[in-house]
This record gives structure tokens, sequence and C-alpha cells, in this order.
């Protein structure tokens, strides 16, 4: 099955990868790749898990039932919806007070279509971009003022 492999760093997609194979093989060399750039003295080396939630266009194609079944979360009358797995290998990341920033990092994932793609190009870029949402707690406080 296809496979991508993202690479973002400081909010920017810097590389961009797809392949055949394994996904759980694609992560474990992904991992060492990471681990030759990875700085043991000033960042945690990390993989997580997570996943994508997706849609498909009803009916699907005998292949692509093949490729997308163990995915399979539920449907609706038009589209299958599949909850994809996604892999974050964080090697450059910084601990600020409480907040976790990372800085690069890999994202693997299943390739189904150039529609997720985008998807997980937000998602890379959203890991690895240092804008987090304001707190708006503050800015209610400022209004009632």
């Amino acid at each position: 099955m296809k496979v991508i492999i993202l690479k973002s760093e400081n909010g920017k997609i810097t590389s961009e990868k797809i392949t055949e194979g394994d996904l759980a093989e694609v992560v474990r060399n992904t991992a060492i790749e990471a681990l030759k750039e990875w700085n043991e003295l000033t960042s945690d080396f990390i993989i997580m898990k997570d996943s994508q939630e997706a849609k498909l266009p009803l009916p699907l194609k005998p292949d692509v039932y093949e490729a997308v079944k163990n995915f399979l979360a539920g449907k609706e009358k038009s589209a299958a919806i599949l909850k994809i797995p996604i892999f974050i290998i964080s090697y450059d990341n910084i601990w600020q007070e409480e907040n976790f920033q990372d800085k690069r990092v890999y994202v693997v994932s299943y390739y189904l279509n150039d529609d997720l793609k985008k998807e997980l190009i937000e998602y890379a870029q959203g890991v690895t971009s240092e804008e987090k949402p304001q707190d708006s707690g503050e800015e209610e406080e400022e209004e009632e003022e």
C-alpha cells in the first residue's frame, strides 16, 4: 500500500515522499533517519500515534475496499468513514514552561488520495507551527471591563 512521509519544520513542509510498503516498516525506517538528525542533548525523541478521519465516496471499488477495510469506522449515505493511523516522529522539540513545542517532525501515514494528502499536509504544518490559539478567557475579561 502507498505510504506518505512528510517532513515538517517550523510550520513548513520541507520534504514529501510517497512510497510503497508496510506502514510499520516505513515508520521504523523513518525513525532511523530521524535518529540521525536528533540531538539528544537538546530534545526528546518521541513517536506518537494519532488518527485522521477520512471519507471516501461509496461505492468502494473492490481494490480500494481491500486496501481500507481495516480502517472502516462507519458509513454515511454516500461515503465510507475511515480512521487512518498517523505516526508523528518528533526529534527536535522543546519544553517552554508547561508548553511543548515540536520544531521538526516526520509525519507518516497511508496515502489514499490527494484530498487526504492536503489534510495531512495541513496537519503536519500545524504540528510544528509556533502559532497557537490565544486563550479566549483573557479576551473575554477585557471585553467585560
